[in-house]
């Protein structure tokens, strides 16, 4: 079986941030470039290494 490792990272605390998402006091909408379904994983890994994309969704279910 192929496996990958995926590291991700964060600035800042996380619970203020959720809270200001929950109450829709900030549109994330803006940075997202793109969404895509599991099954277009690579698609989706692919597109966030272009210049200047700053969130791609992968969506699951």
């Amino acid at each position: 079986m192929d496996e990958i490792t995926l590291i991700g990272s964060r600035c800042g605390s996380f619970e203020p941030a959720l809270e200001l998402l929950a109450q829709e006091r900030v549109d994330v909408k803006p940075l997202i470039h793109a969404r895509y379904p599991l099954t277009e994983g690579l698609a989706a890994f692919e597109r966030a290494q272009g210049k200047g994309v700053l969130k791609v969704l992968l969506e699951i279910g």
